[in-house]
């Protein structure tokens, strides 16, 4: 059998007008678990990375301690199978819906750039609509499609590295929660509230051959624990 490392990107730039960027905090976070890595002797056989911004600036701040080099140790093999999903796109096609099923929600909706709870509020209901499966709209991705592809890319992982081998993805959360969606058989609604739960630069761990796969462990974050501080701790 072989193992897949799937590893979130570091914090992005939430609230900034480019979000596909890593803060300062991200970076560090990145170099953390590189050094982490590195400190256990891992050796990988193949990179493979989605093609957004923050997962390849993830993963060179990963090699830059992972490796002591400035540029990438292995070559990475990018991939849009493992990109996130678009979120904004969901939201402008989604709450219309909800207004007009419940007027009420227009008030969070008016306030979810100034109060996190708003936010928290409209997000997870506009997200939770979407993957219901009951948003019919030409120009917005089904999770059933959007999930699919994600699978398709980690079909294709197994299917070439079947045996014996250590794969990392550098990723973010919406490929990370298909991949155990298609390992645990979720729904798609538990699916998508596991993917709230997954913390940047961590790394959830899976078993694989040609055509299984077993979820291993979820969420790994110890490079960010021995930190001992909550600010090291994020989710977007």
């Amino acid at each position: 059998m072989s193992t897949l490392f799937m590893i979130r990107h570091g914090q992005a730039s939430f609230g900034q007008a480019n979000y596909d960027q890593l803060s300062e905090l991200g970076i560090a976070q990145a170099k953390l678990l590189g050094e982490y890595y590195r400190d256990l002797g891992i050796c990988f056989d193949e990179f493979y990375t989605g093609t957004m911004q923050r997962h390849l600036d993830t993963a060179d701040h990963f090699f830059q301690v992972f490796s002591g080099e400035k540029t990438p140790c292995m070559k990475l093999i990018p991939s849009e199978a493992f990109n996130e999903y678009d979120p904004e796109a969901v939201l402008r096609t989604v709450i219309p819906i909800l207004i007009e099923e419940d007027p009420g929600f227009s008030r969070d909706v008016e306030n979810m750039f100034t109060s996190r709870k708003s936010f928290q509020i409209v997000f997870e209901r506009a997200i939770l609509k979407w993957v219901s499966g009951n948003v019919q709209d030409p120009g917005l991705i089904s999770w059933e499609e959007y999930s699919g592809c994600v699978k398709d890319g980690i079909q294709e992982i197994m299917k070439a590295h079947g045996t014996g081998k250590k794969i990392a993805v550098f990723s973010s959360g919406g490929p990370i929660s298909a991949t155990i969606q298609k390992a645990l058989s979720l729904s798609n609604t538990a699916a998508i509230q596991v993917n709230w739960q997954i913390i940047n630069s961590s790394v959830t761990r899976f078993k694989f051959t040609q055509d299984r796969i077993m979820m291993m462990s979820f969420n790994e974050h110890a490079h960010l624990e021995m930190k001992r501080e909550d600010r090291w701790i994020t989710y977007r």
